[in-house]
């Protein structure tokens, strides 16, 4: 016995595994943050860095030529 699928039932299961799908960016995104996460130089220097932040020991930059 054929058990016959409406072409309604095949967009809504497709929409189904859109909705749960990752894009290769997203993905991509992913695996940058677990890069940087799992570096403990990396973290170590971004906590320095919002350190330097909050101490005010910060430099405006308004164009290349200010580097």
């Amino acid at each position: 016995m054929e058990t016959q699928i409406s072409d309604e039932e095949i967009v809504d299961q497709l929409r189904k595994i859109e909705e749960t799908m990752v894009t290769k960016e997203e993905l991509k995104q992913v695996m940058e943050t677990i890069a940087v996460l799992s570096n403990s130089d990396t973290l170590d220097q971004i906590k320095k860095s919002e350190e330097d932040v909050r101490e005010g020991r910060v430099h405006k930059i308004n164009s290349v030529l200010d580097i």
